[in-house]
């Protein structure tokens, strides 16, 4: 297979170019069908006028048989007596009409045979390229939804600024108990405001970092994978047509084999290539969002915690996003150990493929494969999406939260926590439940300093590949091609755009454990060592920091070093995430016929079945459905 070749690494942000290529090349499989069916045809009309005319010249050499063995007017009958030219033109016509029916056959392999197996993989595949399709929209509008819900929470911070601003001035005009009451609420107001927009920027370009360097990449190699599946059942078919040809006739034989030869070397990789080199392009990253101050108020990017009001609100988002993050980390470990697998499976075929070809039914098996990868990944890399929107929210107001306030949550009541001026903010994490419940037993390690005892996501993290991937090393490293190298560049980057340079080392900054670096832009370090904060962590495990004994500096993990509370200094952070969509109302059929499955992705039918819609027919002649608890393709034909 590709080997090391991915479109995603390769190509970035691809989706469409590659989309269009691939859909192109599935289109193509049409193409293939109607020449074998042309093909047939022709063999077809061979056959018959090749057994017209071995009839016609039966007939006549029966009539002239006894002309030409004795002559016009023998003097004895003949009887039965043939001359030896006409038993051997008799014999040529026989195995000339054995020919037709050869001829016959190879049409009728070709028509039920060929064609029919490049109609079923077309119909196979442009279903499976329809849903990566629709798991590229999702991790769209799940980028799109953060970016949306960052202008609203812009729209409610300008409008409480402005709110504040009427209150200040009624003040002014008349100073009364009342009028300075209601400038205190709606600053409260505003601040809560202003923080939940600083959330909600830090979380939509930490999302959008996720989709450009992870999301796309994994999608666009889905789709290349879905090209090479193509190419090897491709090969497949190709392969049956000459073996028919090779048993129609030894005549052809020679050419057929150098054919097959060919095919053997048209390996997906060959392919792959020559997309890469002939769209390689200068790709410029979409800019980061940034903090756009109200021209009333809050001219820094800074949270805003003037009180215990504040901070309590702080609590209750805090809360639910341990809740959330909790919940899902189970989930995405156990889906990533799947995909782990499935990749495992994946490389030893195309290890395979490369040194032996395609042999037996490796084809077939990649395919399979990837329809379970691609099954097991949809979900992962939304729940993996969410799961990294409460990691922000923590990080965020963990990092930017004054040390003098306690954010422990043991105490937080999330069904009490409503306010009534928050207008139902936090009604939305009831919607976040998108995804069966899970045991909530995430890492529950304590941050210190009085914070909050449920997850630390900004400490003791030794993989900065991407701060929500906690799998095994193993794991990691089997699945490491699903996530494009990229991910590394989309941690740091999202770290930096979080954190900010805190004031040079003293006495008390502490080598807690020894460190050899494991990458370009980390440093060693050894307990004892003298070490200068360059860059506070944001959030990612990892801290920059000056080796004044070696020299050097780099990146260090949070954990490995201990940085005193003079030397910190405040970051930035991001937002609650989207309601849970409606549920689509479904939708059943009747089987009339029964139906034996004749694919792996079908499933049999008996009369009366009733049968759970989940994809309609788009025109293939098949309904994706589930059958007492089977799903697979059906034929609409056999339903009403």
């Amino acid at each position: 297979m590709s080997g090391q070749l991915s479109i995603g690494n390769e190509l970035k942000d691809s989706y469409k170019t590659t989309y269009g290529w691939v859909s192109a090349n599935i289109k193509w499989l049409k193409e293939i069908e109607q020449f074998y069916i042309q093909r047939a045809k022709i063999e077809r009309e061979y056959s018959e006028k090749l057994k017209t005319l071995t009839s016609e010249y039966l007939n006549k050499t029966s009539t002239s048989t006894v002309l030409l063995s004795v002559g016009e007017t023998p003097s004895v009958t003949p009887g039965s007596v043939e001359i030896a030219s006409v038993v051997t033109w008799n014999d040529i016509l026989a195995q000339t009409e054995s020919i037709s029916k050869d001829h016959a056959k190879l049409s009728n392999d070709f028509e039920k045979n060929i064609a029919a197996h490049a109609n079923g993989l077309f119909v196979k595949l442009d279903f499976t390229l329809t849903k990566i399709n629709g798991f590229n929209n999702d991790l769209q509008e799940k980028k799109n939804g953060a970016k949306n819900d960052l202008d609203k929470a812009k729209k409610a911070y300008d409008d409480s600024c402005e709110n504040v601003e009427v209150a200040r001035n009624k003040l002014t005009k008349s100073n009364n108990d009342r009028n300075k009451r209601k400038l205190e609420d709606r600053q409260l107001d505003m601040n809560i405001a202003k923080n939940n927009y600083l959330i909600k920027i830090n979380q939509a370009n930490r999302i959008k970092d996720k989709y450009y360097f992870q999301d796309v990449p994994e999608v666009v190699d889905l789709l290349q994978d879905l090209n090479e599946s193509k190419i090897l059942l491709l090969n497949d078919i190709w392969k049956a047509a000459n073996d028919s040809e090779l048993q129609f006739g030894e005549a052809i034989k020679g050419r057929l084999v150098k054919s097959n030869d060919v095919i053997s070397h048209n390996k997906p990789s060959m392919s792959t290539a020559m997309f890469i080199k002939h769209n390689l392009r200068s790709w410029k990253e979409p800019n980061d969002y940034q903090y756009v101050p109200s021209p009333i108020w809050h001219e820094d990017e800074t949270f805003t915690v003037p009180s215990e009001n504040e901070v309590q609100d702080l609590r209750i988002k805090l809360k639910q996003a341990e809740n959330d993050y909790n919940r899902l980390d189970d989930l995405t470990k156990s889906e990533l150990s799947k995909l782990s697998g499935f990749n495992k499976i994946k490389q030893a075929l195309k290890e395979d493929i490369e040194v032996n070809g395609n042999k037996s039914d490796n084809g077939q098996k990649f395919y399979e494969n990837l329809k379970n990868y691609l099954s097991v990944i949809s979900a992962f890399v939304l729940h993996e999406t969410t799961k990294l929107q409460a990691e922000v929210t923590v990080e965020s107001i963990q990092n930017n939260v004054p040390e003098e306030y306690d954010l422990s949550t043991d105490n937080i009541d999330l069904s009490k926590s409503k306010r009534k001026s928050s207008g139902g903010l936090f009604s939305k994490f009831k919607g976040l439940n998108i995804l069966s419940e899970v045991n909530s037993g995430g890492n529950n390690r304590g941050s210190g300093n009085g914070h909050s005892n449920g997850i630390s996501l900004f400490g003791g993290s030794h993989n900065k590949r991407a701060s929500t991937q906690t799998a095994a090393n193993n794991d990691r490293q089997d699945i490491e091609s699903t996530f494009s190298g990229e991910t590394t560049h989309t941690q740091r980057k999202s770290a930096q755009s979080t954190s900010s340079a805190g004031h040079k080392g003293g006495n008390s900054n502490k080598v807690l454990f020894d460190y050899a670096e494991q990458d370009s832009d980390e440093i060693s370090m050894s307990v004892g060592d003298e070490i200068e904060l360059v860059e506070v962590d944001s959030g990612s495990g990892w801290t920059k920091i000056k080796n004044v004994t070696t020299g050097e500096t780099g990146l260090v993990p949070t954990s490995y070093v201990h940085i005193s509370a003079d030397n910190r200094k405040s970051a930035a952070p991001p937002s609650v995430p989207p309601p849970r969509r409606a549920a689509v109302p479904t939708r059943t059929l009747t089987a009339v016929y029964a139906y034996e499955a004749q694919d792996s992705d079908e499933i049999s039918l008996e009369a009366g079945d009733v049968i759970t819609v989940i994809k309609g027919d788009d025109g293939s002649g098949w309904t994706y459905g589930e059958v007492n608890g089977e799903k697979g393709l059906v034929p609409t034909s056999y339903c009403k």
